[in-house]
């Protein structure tokens, strides 16, 4: 768990690491940081960049893969410039981005029955395809169980109907928030 100040510090590294990503530089993490246990851990996570309320990119590693204080740098600097669904942040916008970083809990291996759609977020893997839905996609849609990992399938590059295929691991995860006021 990500304490409040620990929360402050990681959303003041996102939002730097766009700013000094814009000048062609990068982010330098005050050792005194980098020794806080917590931020050597390796969760989950996934940041969202808001742009005048609206979606405007956001990226995403899952466990495991980087320590939760280099993730975010590079998830937030990936959210802004490499989200191919969206133009990249340009300087004159940094006033108008609000960040969100998700902190994901370990996942854990289930199947539809234990998805509780809104509280659980949830990862798909078929092969090697993969894809990582959100608890929120399916609060904001009112989506079932079955059609969060229908929607998961269809990120992932794969057909809907595979939703009930054997073949299909499902893991589910929790989500701590942070985001900017």
């Amino acid at each position: 768990m990500v304490s409040k100040t620990q929360g402050k510090t990681l959303l003041s590294l996102a939002r730097e690491a766009i700013e000094k990503a814009l000048k062609h530089k990068t982010v330098h993490v005050p050792v005194s940081v980098r020794k806080q246990k917590i931020f050597s851990q390796q969760p989950g996570i996934f940041v969202t960049i808001l742009r005048n309320g609206e979606l405007s990119g956001s990226m995403g590693y899952p466990q495991g893969t980087y320590p939760l204080i280099d993730g975010v740098i590079m998830a937030a600097r990936d959210a802004a410039f490499k989200d191919p669904r969206f133009k990249a942040v340009r300087k004159n916008e940094l006033q108008q981005l609000r960040i969100r970083i998700d902190v994901l809990s370990k996942f854990q291996l289930t199947g539809i029955s234990g998805i509780k759609p809104g509280k659980h977020g949830i990862f798909i893997q078929y092969g090697l395809f993969k894809a990582l839905q959100l608890p929120e996609d399916a609060r904001k849609y009112k989506w079932t169980a079955a059609e969060t990992v229908q929607n998961a399938l269809r990120k992932a590059g794969l057909a809907s109907e595979l939703w009930n295929d054997r073949n299909v691991k499902i893991s589910r995860f929790t989500t701590q928030r942070l985001e900017e006021k």
